[in-house]
């Protein structure tokens, strides 16, 4: 009679422990159908490793789902990469939403650059932008055309791709491509990285890589002589530069960047844009805002 009851009370508890493997397990895939998430993009230089509230996630470049909600990244480059400071920033994720984060990771953090991008969905229907810089009151362009200074939100943005940039006297300007939609709010955090001469400016844009253009002669002495006309000289900017871009328009990929006061030959005009000659072969378009014409 012993052995019976035992048997049955084992029986038991095998169904019962059983029973409640099935509940916890059904618990969980019930937990994980109703779960939000959005999906997570790390950039970094160098390649890193990437945490969020201290869990080890994977390394740059890494895209995954992440349940969304509000998480502490930190970015921490590899070891076998050149030396360079950790940064950590507090992140937000949204609900079938895109958060992107790109960083230049330098010797200090003083001298290191990020970027965090995210959409909020808003109640009403035009798209809009807000801007926070580390340090504040940077000043914002969005296609060259200067909306103020940080931190700054506007609400007369226009849905499609714009360029977004930030620059700060002593700091490196940041560039990146955004996209607004019409009842989303783009959120840009931007740490600048401070500038050792204030001759380089950083950029993150998914474009490719330009540089300033110093016209010179043959010998390699600055051209002092102005272009054969007609040409443009080139006029004061917020950034101190303009870009050259590829095509008459302020999306269009960038070519090089040319300097206030330079001067080159003008080859074509279309509405408000100038076709230069830039390096004396290459040639692209600028914005006629910022250039004077002669003739």
């Amino acid at each position: 009679m012993i052995n019976i009851a035992m048997k049955r009370n084992l029986v038991f508890l095998v169904v019962l422990v059983a029973l409640l493997g099935l509940v916890i397990g059904f618990v969980k895939i019930w937990n994980r159908r109703s779960a939000k998430f959005g999906e997570l993009r790390v950039e970094s230089v160098p390649p890193a490793s990437v945490f969020l509230d201290n869990k080890h996630m994977g390394r740059t470049p890494f895209r995954d789902k992440v349940q969304a909600g509000q998480y502490t990244i930190k970015v921490v480059p590899e070891a076998s990469s050149m030396q360079a400071a950790s940064w950590q920033a507090p992140l937000s994720i949204g609900e079938s939403l895109l958060t992107y984060v790109s960083a230049d990771l330098s010797e200090s953090e003083l001298s290191s650059a990020a970027d965090i991008l995210w959409l909020e969905k808003i109640s009403g229907k035009n798209g809009e932008l807000s801007v926070t810089t580390n340090p504040d009151g940077a000043t914002v362009l969005v296609d060259d055309q200067v909306k103020g200074v940080t931190p700054l939100s506007t609400t007369d943005m226009s849905s499609g791709d714009h360029m977004l940039t930030v620059t700060s006297p002593g700091f490196l300007s940041r560039t990146q491509k955004i996209k607004s939609i019409a009842g989303y709010r783009v959120i840009a955090s931007i740490k600048l990285a401070l500038s050792a001469g204030g001759a380089v400016v950083a950029s993150a844009s998914p474009t490719p890589v330009t540089q300033s253009v110093t016209r010179i002669t043959p010998t390699g002495l600055p051209l002092s002589s102005d272009p054969a006309k007609p040409f443009v000289i080139i006029k004061d900017t917020p950034t101190g530069y303009l870009r050259v871009r590829l095509e008459p328009t302020t999306t269009a990929s960038e070519a090089a960047r040319v300097k206030p006061g330079e001067k080159y030959h003008l080859e074509e005009i279309k509405t408000s844009w100038y076709k230069i000659k830039y390096d004396g072969s290459n040639t692209g378009w600028i914005s006629g805002q910022y250039a004077e014409k002669v003739e």
